[in-house]
């Protein structure tokens, strides 16, 4: 065996370790594999909204229609209303990009439709916080998946 067939054989084992190594690493559960978010929403649950013209108005009626709804926690940095999130499902893998459309701390004292009837609120929650989050998405979120801000 000559040097030249010793170093071939190298550069094949170690673009298998390549390949085996980036198949593991998209596999693995979100920060296992290197990937970090900021900011993390753990989902408890999740609804589909479908609010009336008279309590919201005609335009935000229009808009909000038919979105998706999750309840949660903030597991860490803040989030706002507007910023650009991705949707990670329990495997690690990003199931979607979408927009939150709105932010409602959940204060305990008032249900889900008070909140969004009063349409008040600093429109942000951060770390430790329960919230709501309208996700501009019909389907595809379910519990356990994370929210993270791009």
């Amino acid at each position: 065996m000559g040097l030249f067939d010793f170093l071939g054989k190298g550069k094949e084992k170690a673009a298998e370790q390549a390949a085996e190594s980036a198949k593991t690493a998209q596999g693995a559960p979100v920060g296992a594999s290197g990937i970090r978010f900021g900011s993390q929403y753990s989902i408890s649950s999740t609804f589909v909204i479908a609010p009336k013209p008279l309590d919201v108005g005609v335009k935000r009626s229009k808009e909000l229609q038919n979105k998706i709804v999750a309840t949660g926690s903030v597991k860490g940095g803040q989030f706002r209303k507007g910023d650009l999130v991705v949707i990670v499902g329990q495997n690690g893998v990003v199931k979607a990009q979408t927009t939150l459309l709105d932010v409602f701390k959940d204060d305990g004292a008032n249900d889900f439709n008070t909140l969004l009837s009063a349409n008040m609120g600093k429109k942000e929650a951060g770390l430790g916080v329960d919230a709501y989050f309208i996700l501009d998405m019909s389907d595809g979120v379910g519990f356990g998946d994370i929210v993270a801000k791009i």
